[in-house]
């Protein structure tokens, strides 16, 4: 008769996943991939993915000289601490979300200060100063380790670059 509660004690964390063991419903500690026993009464397996997540974001920014641009921006981070992140952002989808509003600010922020012709000239050098903004604001705070951010694209209006084609 007690065999029976046996299978739902076993726990797997596959390859690439930590597990936030929660007992109650409060998170408890962290698990790497491997396989646990834990009585099944009270105890949950949350799994996080331990890989390197993406954030895809697509917004609107304003120059300094007001002209409109579409930005594509891609964030990569790796989640430090699960249990902190189930504790005070309750999963992943919290994270990012906080992720992406934090990385538009601060995007907006710093594209805001070049005027669009700087942007243009300078396009190489606009990517790290987006990214050094948002690692300073995405701090340990979140749990995560930023890995990467990039401009992907920055396009202007179809009238503005019209207008630097004939100006060029």
């Amino acid at each position: 008769m007690g065999f029976a509660f046996i299978p739902s004690s076993v726990h797997t964390v596959q390859a690439g996943e930590v597990a936030v063991v929660k007992k109650w419903g409060v998170a408890k500690e962290q698990k790497n991939s491997g396989l646990y026993f834990d009585l099944w009464i009270g105890t949950k397996y949350e799994k996080y993915d331990a890989k390197v997540q993406e954030v895809k974001i697509n917004t609107q920014a304003y120059s300094s000289d007001g002209q409109t641009m579409e930005i594509e921006l891609v964030v990569q981070y790796q989640i430090s601490n699960a249990v902190k992140i189930s504790t005070n952002y309750g999963g992943l989808d919290m994270l990012e979300s906080r992720i992406s509003t934090v990385s538009i600010e601060k995007m907006k922020s710093t594209l805001s200060k070049k005027q669009a012709m700087t942007i243009i000239e300078t396009r190489a050098t606009v990517s790290p100063d987006v990214e050094e903004a948002i690692r300073n604001a995405i701090t340990q705070d979140y749990y995560v380790n930023i890995t990467s951010v990039v401009l992907t694209d920055i396009s202007f209006t179809e009238t503005f670059e019209q207008v630097i084609l004939k100006v060029a």
